[in-house]
């Protein structure tokens, strides 16, 4: 596996990125008076009744919008975009985390894995280094192939028989996805 492997898969991350997540929460992902939605629904919409999310939402939300300048999104429209969710995550409290039952393959556990796996590969030498970029490569291609939508939204996990746990795109997860794709993006750069 070569290091242009792990170069195409960044700009692929670049292009979901700044193409296709960032322009779909910016266009309907956030409310009129500002702060970004709880959730889009599976068809990338919102719901009927849209619902402000809570703080860590916004953060969440935020911190997608923090890699803008970085995969070409409109900067300024992005930081308007992220001022609007952090101010909404100020006047909220935080919510203590996720609740439910924990699917059996999650989004979380993808993001962490890559993550983990671009940090191997960071630190490796030599023969580590090419083990290092496979394992990143594939779990790169698990989040993109398995959680990531090419619309620009994100699946939270397969219960044990493969199925979607959950209805909707919530803007949490957009956090662990933004922490797994930054250490990714700069091997895409020009």
């Amino acid at each position: 596996m070569s290091i242009k492997a792990l170069q195409r898969r960044a700009r692929e991350a670049r292009f979901w990125l700044g193409q296709r997540a960032l322009p779909l929460w910016a266009d309907v992902g956030f409310l009129r008076d500002g702060g970004a939605l709880a959730a889009l629904e599976m068809n990338h919409r919102p719901g009927e009744t849209p619902l402000l999310g809570d703080a860590d939402d916004q953060v969440a939300i935020a911190d997608l919008f923090a890699l803008a300048e970085r995969v070409g999104f409109d900067a300024e429209r992005a930081s308007l975009l992220r001022s609007q969710a952090l101010d909404a995550a100020a006047s909220q409290e935080k919510s203590g985390g996720a609740n439910g039952a924990q699917p059996a393959r999650s989004l979380r556990s993808a993001c962490d894995d890559l993550r983990l796996r671009l940090m191997s590969f960071a630190s490796a030498e030599g023969e580590d280094a090419i083990l290092a970029r496979l394992a990143a490569s594939r779990a790169f291609d698990t989040l993109m192939d398995d959680f990531l939508t090419p619309e620009g939204g994100w699946i939270v996990g397969y219960d044990a028989e493969g199925l979607p746990v959950a209805r909707d795109i919530p803007a949490k997860l957009a956090a662990p996805i933004a922490a797994a794709l930054s250490p990714l993006l700069p091997l895409g750069e020009p």
